[in-house]
């Protein structure tokens, strides 16, 4: 089993190499929510049996997990926009939501555990200007607001009466306005008036899965509903008369605002071609069907969620860029890029001022996908700002008698209790690219035919095809591959343990070969181990002059296969970098087939 990598280094989200690229990452879990980090660079999908972390600039890496076994469906997971509590992670338990600060262990990485509500929570939301406070509500018609100041129980609530809550919502620009969904009716709340809704719209025909603000305009706000209609409102005019309806030909489960432009982005319930769809907000048409600036389909099954990773705006002037992050049924996690003529749709103007405030603004560019190493408990809550009077005893005893351990298998790693995903597995969901986005059957096409477009998925498709070949560390990002094997270098070819070390460059394959040195042994002399590493090295040499990779060919070598180097330039027509003649380190005449072939292979006892 390979041990976990280390975390690329990423200072800023201007250096991630995975900004602008298409990618696509299979975690085969239930996972029923994603959030994604305030700095851009984490997304945590939330499962039943707890969270996964992962790195979007280290894709290659398996992610981080925070066991949390739940009997309930995780209806939300949200992490907080504010760079003053980038820790923090709330997810729901059915009636309870915990607060996870993502810089401690595993183990004790609960905070608190909010519980107020007498039936299963269906949203959060933090708020939009005070990073202690939030929202959450629930099928039992109430809406919490929470002061993480005061944990134990809610500041303010409201309630429906009538009906269960599927969404809240703050609003971006006025701090006391929250807006709720209750069935087909949007209550909108101000926590100066009491218990009474500011405001109430009778915005639908059937039930309203989604509720957003406007991020510029106090009064305006979206909503969407299985009535296969999105509907913009202006709250401020008395009658239940929307500004604008778009219309469509499937049921609506999510609209938000686009953070660019006046745009807005699209989830369909089921239909739709599994896709997303960002449409132009302003129209004279007050009711007109759905106009697609852009589309993002490629999922085989409907997308559950979608986020937006941004980075720039830091000096005041909008020089951001965008990139769309969806989950779907199929379990397969997106990066889309998006374009200009997407931002020019929706009327986004580069390089003005900001209309608004960006909460993540000072968020350190930093992964969570490490284990934090363990320290006492008092200074690591101190040293993320967190001066509650409470202490972590009280809050573990709490956590461990509201949600007992179920029995279950448990691996043990540096990071407590792991959800064991193999790393080569993870590298086999791994695509980047070309094959980012490639339907089913091209993916079984790639599979059949074994080319490789990248280090992890060479590793991954060796790893597979050798199952007795132990990747002892597997670290893409930086190159380093040590694995562990038998080979017939012994006395009379018995098999002997091998390991070995690789350093693959950045150019790997088109310019520079991998440095490979093997350990020393008591089996092997050094001067044995010399000239393995020189015949290893003359095949990697070769294989990467015709840019090709050369990892299988090497492991193979290593096994006591023959390798033969004048077949390289026949296998396909991938360019030669330049002609050389080839050494001939053994040459086996007796099972050669033609008198020119070259074959390198271990050398055979005397």
């Amino acid at each position: 089993m390979a041990t976990t990598q280390q975390t690329t280094e990423v200072s800023s989200p201007w250096e991630s190499k995975t900004f602008g690229t298409s990618i696509s990452l299979h975690l085969e879990r239930p996972v029923g929510a994603m959030t994604i980090s305030p700095s851009g660079r984490d997304i945590v999908l939330a499962s039943r049996s707890g969270l996964y972390v992962v790195d979007l600039d280290d894709p290659y890496c398996p992610p981080r997990f925070l066991r949390h076994t739940t009997l309930w469906e995780v209806a939300d997971v949200q992490w907080s926009p504010h760079a003053a509590k980038y820790t923090w992670v709330i997810s729901t338990s059915n009636q309870k939501a915990m607060v996870w600060n993502m810089a401690l262990p595993s183990r004790n990485a609960i905070e608190h555990v909010l519980h107020a509500h007498t039936r299963a929570i269906t949203d959060i939301n933090f708020h939009a200007h005070d990073p202690e406070r939030l929202a959450t509500c629930a099928v039992d018609a109430f809406v919490h607001c929470w002061d993480m100041r005061t944990p134990g129980k809610p500041v303010q609530s409201f309630c429906d009466w009538r009906a269960s809550a599927t969404q809240v919502k703050w609003n971006r620009q006025n701090p006391h306005v929250v807006a709720s969904s209750h069935d087909r009716f949007v209550r909108i709340w101000d926590d100066r008036m009491g218990a009474q809704p500011l405001r109430s719209i009778n915005a639908h025909s059937t039930k309203i899965y989604g509720v957003d603000f406007d991020r510029v305009a106090e009064t305006s706000l979206i909503t969407c509903s299985l009535d296969k209609t999105i509907k913009f409102w202006d709250y401020s005019n008395e009658k239940d008369e929307p500004v604008r309806v778009i219309m469509t030909d499937f049921p609506v489960w999510k609209a938000r605002h686009t953070p660019f432009g006046d745009g807005c982005c699209i989830m369909p319930q089921r239909g739709g071609k599994n896709g997303l769809y960002i449409v132009y907000n302003k129209s004279e048409q007050v009711t007109e069907p759905m106009k697609p600036v852009a589309e993002f389909v490629g999922h085989t099954e409907p997308v559950k969620e979608f986020l937006w990773r941004t980075r720039g705006g830091d000096q005041g002037i909008d020089d951001r860029e965008f990139q769309l992050v969806t989950w779907s049924k199929d379990h397969d996690l997106r990066l889309w890029s998006i374009d200009d003529s997407t931002l020019e749709g929706v009327h986004h103007v580069k390089d003005e001022p900001l209309k608004y405030r960006l909460t993540r603004r000072g968020t350190p560019y930093v992964s969570f996908v490490e284990e934090p190493e363990a320290e006492s408990d008092t200074a690591s809550l101190f040293s993320l700002g967190i001066h509650q009077p409470i202490s972590r005893s009280a809050i573990t005893s709490t956590r461990e008698s509201q949600f007992p351990a179920r029995k279950s298998q448990r691996y043990m790693t540096r990071g407590g209790i792991y959800d064991k995903i193999s790393h080569l597995n993870w590298l086999s969901g791994v695509r980047i690219g070309r094959s980012a986005f490639a339907k089913p059957d091209d993916t079984a096409a790639f599979t059949e035919r074994e080319v490789p477009e990248n280090l992890g998925e060479e590793v991954s498709i060796v790893g597979n095809k050798f199952p007795k070949i132990t990747f002892e560390k597997i670290n893409v990002s930086s190159g380093e591959i040590v694995v562990c094997l038998n080979g017939p270098w012994g006395t009379d070819n018995s098999l002997i343990f091998i390991r070995v070390e690789a350093h693959f460059p950045p150019d790997y394959p088109r310019r520079n070969a991998p440095k490979i040195t093997i350990e020393q042994s008591k089996d092997l002399s050094p001067e044995e181990i010399g000239k393995v590493e020189a015949q290893v090295q003359t095949i990697a040499t070769e294989f990467t002059n015709r840019r090709k990779y050369c990892l299988e060919s090497c492991l193979r070598y290593l096994m006591g296969e023959k390798v033969v180097l004048d077949e390289l330039d026949e296998e396909d027509n991938l360019p030669v970098t330049g002609e050389m003649d080839l050494p001939v380190l053994e040459v086996d005449e007796g099972e050669s087939s033609s008198d020119d072939e070259i074959i390198m292979s271990p050398p055979k006892s005397t």
